[in-house]
């Protein structure tokens, strides 16, 4: 009879060559998480980044439309800075207007220049809020004359 010592040596080698298919495909499966969880996240704060920009554009909006159309917020801003919180959904926009000192233009024409700044944010009460992991904020200036 011939005897079988090489066939016992052999034996467990694919033991060890699954172990090691595991460890790659587990070493796998938690980069592509990584990956996908990252990519999630930058995804959801440029989601964020461009409503707080809406948000600040749409404050900048309502501020030149009350200078321009609405004397008594024009006659208010010229006393002293106005500033007024827009709540847009989930988002705000913290609206400051100040007024620059009259210029009588020619004889008889009177020019006041607005700076209306605009504060786009998703903070619970007015922008600038408090600074988190999911804080977004854009802001925008406008200059107008009247």
């Amino acid at each position: 009879m011939k005897k079988q010592i090489g066939r016992q040596r052999q034996r467990g080698f694919l033991v060890i060559a699954a172990v090691f298919l595991l460890v790659v495909l587990a070493g796998l499966v938690a980069y592509l998480t990584t990956v996908s969880t990252t990519s999630q996240a930058a995804s959801a704060a440029d989601f964020n980044s461009a409503r707080a920009y809406q948000a600040a554009r749409a404050g900048i909006d309502w501020g030149a439309y009350q200078v321009l159309r609405v004397p008594a917020f024009a006659t208010a801003c010229d006393a002293a800075p106005q500033t007024n919180t827009l709540a847009l959904g989930s988002f705000k926009a913290t609206v400051t207007c100040t007024a620059s000192a009259a210029i009588t233009e020619g004889a008889s024409i009177t020019v006041r220049a607005y700076r209306i700044v605009s504060n786009g944010c998703n903070a619970a009460a007015t922008c600038p809020g408090a600074v988190s992991s999911t804080y977004v904020e854009r802001e925008l200036a406008l200059s107008i004359t009247n």
